[in-house]
């Protein structure tokens, strides 16, 4: 008597899309396998690391007991390529070993990280807000500056770069420091933007902790103890912490997947891609698009639902059932502002500030 294996599912990246898409199908009792990938061992809340490198204490989620208490696996490895033709996925152990995983289905989820690339030196003299590890070294050279009144540039205007220069001001008073946002940093009507209201809020909180804004030009060259600017103006600094932007991995590209002009997953409207019909893409490495909500920016908020949904789709198929699109919309946004501080921005579906 022949046994036929359980459909084996392969899900690589272990950040908020991955995590929910692994737990939600290892719950299910579909005869199915669900193997989680990813090259740390443990789940990092990626949007609280500028708390810690202000001096939080990382909390603690197993990826391996996670998994286990659901049913499924996790094997650690960092992907170092895709084989579409063959269907499997090469890890690099721990250990320097490799090793080869099969799939019936793989979950693309290897999210994002800060891109150092599209300014000179930034690569060399910036550092980004990827990893625990990262932050805690990162928090011990500012516990140190701010005993000497060093100063820290943190280059970007969006949520990452304001959170974590309220949280630095607040809790290394010691420290100056400085935001450099670029050409314009004011009220926006797109997507992700502030209202008047929302932006004249973060103005005053920054001013009130004593942050500068550096504002009116962006950054074009990092140097070991500056920024330069494009207007001609430079700022000195001790350290300078980029968040000025994200990419993607470059994985997909190689395994000739098809892609938009970010490097994301292209994929239809229930997270399958256009092109290899076995892959399902989540989180910041995918390009999404829901209804009512649009494009779906790169995001928690965004990632934890395309979860949901993409383990929903896994699952539908397996049960030869047609998967339902991928519905999202917006209604607000959190930002933090330090530990006493903060804003609730209310968004419309296509995550407009109103």
């Amino acid at each position: 008597m022949s046994t036929v294996p359980p459909h084996q599912v392969v899900v690589i990246g272990g950040g908020y899309a991955g995590l929910t898409t692994a737990a939600r199908i290892a719950e299910s009792e579909a005869a199915v396998s669900v193997i989680l990938v990813d090259a740390k061992t443990q789940f990092v809340e990626r949007i609280r690391l500028h708390e810690i490198a202000a001096g939080s204490t990382p909390r603690d989620l197993d990826y391996e007991a996670f998994m286990q208490d659901r049913g499924g696996a996790f094997t650690q490895g960092r992907v170092e390529a895709l084989d579409t033709a063959s269907k499997s996925v090469r890890l690099l152990g721990p250990n320097g070993v490799e090793q080869s995983l099969e799939y019936d289905t793989l979950v693309y989820a290897l999210g994002s990280q800060t891109d150092l690339t599209r300014v000179p030196g930034a690569a060399q003299y910036a550092v980004g807000l990827d990893s625990s590890e990262g932050s805690i070294t990162l928090f011990r050279t500012l516990e140190s500056l701010a005993k000497s009144g060093g100063t820290i540039l943190i280059a970007g205007g969006g949520l990452t770069a304001i959170e974590a220069a309220c949280e630095f001001a607040e809790r290394l008073p010691g420290l100056d420091v400085k935001i450099a946002p670029g050409r314009s940093f004011g009220p926006d009507a797109g997507p992700g933007g502030l209202s008047a209201a929302g932006h004249n809020h973060v103005l005053s909180t920054l001013q009130r902790l004593n942050v500068e804004s550096i504002d009116g030009a962006r950054i074009v060259e990092v140097a070991s103890d500056q920024a330069n600017l494009e207007d001609g103006r430079s700022v000195p600094f001790d350290v300078c912490v980029w968040g000025a932007g994200f990419s993607v991995p470059g994985l997909a590209a190689d395994a000739g997947i098809r892609l938009n002009r970010s490097g994301q997953i292209e994929t239809d409207d229930t997270l399958v891609s256009v092109s290899h019909p076995d892959i399902v893409a989540v989180g910041d490495a995918a390009e999404v698009i829901a209804d009512p909500a649009g494009v779906c920016r790169m995001s928690c908020a965004a990632g934890r639902p395309m979860g949901e949904r993409a383990a929903r789709t896994v699952l539908d198929r397996l049960a030869d059932q047609p998967p339902a699109p991928f519905e999202f919309a917006y209604s607000f946004r959190c930002v933090s502002l330090g530990r006493d501080d903060g804003l609730i921005q209310f968004v419309d579906a296509q995550d407009r500030a109103v």
